[in-house]
């Protein structure tokens, strides 16, 4: 695969990971988008190596970074740390192996969305019906570990570079006690208070494939223009569970139908790369996440990522 084809591939790559508009929108679309958000804040960043592969060399690089995304009422926000370590089994190909961890915290205003719980077939509520949300809530974690093959496609000594990455990782996904309280506005039940709650928590494996082009910036400098695409799969359950006056229903306990959580994604980045130190500032994240974030998941109105790292040799 060469520069052009990669190129070509772009737009398909971001038309297949942009999920399909809902019908209609309601509290629990902009509920999942929000730690969609998170995921895809890691994906799109997932740490590369900075050298070319050498047979028997190694090399490694560490990465630090906060994110925060907006889904209209909803607040999502916190540090995010990775490392990446790669061995050349030849000048042409190495692995590697990379993790992460990343912690946020949901919070946000009170806002007002249709409330249309869909997971459940029985709810004692005129619904769906408008409704105010407050006191959004909860924990999300987000770890994952897992390897990859790397392919360099520009010969040994070459000042500009294509390498290819393929991997595969294990990642968990855990948000605890994701709730926010609602009070009905419209309706026969018009004035009913409970407590909406999304936590879930699910495993998913995800492969991967990216491409990075490295060039020189004068004698100190280089930068490293990235794409990344992949999916989790399978989708994990996205659970429900609705408290109100008189009955407690939960998808958890087997009282309705999940929806589901994860979807197809795609990262463009670029590190501006000092040679002499190995620090990099990922100057493509900070400008691609927010656009296509706001583009692959309609609710999500803001979101930024700052990201930093160093490449040990």
């Amino acid at each position: 695969m060469n520069a052009k084809t990669i190129l070509a591939l772009l737009p398909c790559l971001i038309l297949g990971a942009a999920p399909a508009r809902a019908a209609s929108e309601d509290v629990h679309f902009i509920a999942e988008h929000l730690p969609e958000a998170g995921q895809d804040a890691r994906y799109t960043s997932l740490p590369f190596l900075a050298d070319r592969m050498e047979a028997g060399k190694w090399q490694q690089t560490f990465q630090v970074g906060y994110a925060q995304a907006d889904a209209e009422f909803l607040h999502i926000a916190g540090p995010m740390v990775a490392f990446n370590a790669g061995r050349g089994l030849s000048d042409r190909w190495g692995f590697s192996v990379l993790g992460f961890y990343d912690s946020m915290k949901v919070s946000g205003d009170t806002g007002r969305q249709v409330l249309r719980p869909f997971f459940f077939k029985n709810v004692p509520l005129d619904l769906p019906q408008t409704a105010e949300f407050s006191n959004p809530r909860g924990k999300y974690r987000h770890w994952g570990i897992g390897g990859a093959f790397i392919r360099e496609l520009s010969p040994a000594g070459a000042d500009r570079r294509w390498t290819l990455t393929g991997g595969l990782l294990y990642d968990h996904l855990e948000i605890k006690n994701y709730q926010m309280d609602y009070r009905i506005l419209a309706g026969r039940d018009a004035g009913v208070t409970g407590v909406l709650d999304h936590s879930s928590d699910v495993n998913f494996v995800t492969p991967y494939l990216g491409a990075q082009y490295t060039c020189p910036l004068g004698s100190s400098w280089s930068i490293a223009p990235r794409i990344v695409a992949g999916a989790p799969v399978p989708p994990g359950d996205f659970d429900a569970h609705l408290i109100g006056p008189g009955f407690d229903l939960s998808t958890s306990k087997g009282q309705g139908n999940p929806g589901k959580i994860g979807d197809a994604f795609v990262g463009v980045s670029a590190g501006l790369i000092h040679l002499r130190s190995g620090l990099e500032l990922d100057l493509g994240t900070t400008l691609f996440y927010p656009i296509l974030e706001k583009a692959s998941h309609p609710g999500v109105s803001r979101s930024l990522m700052v990201m930093v790292a160093w490449h040990h040799r």
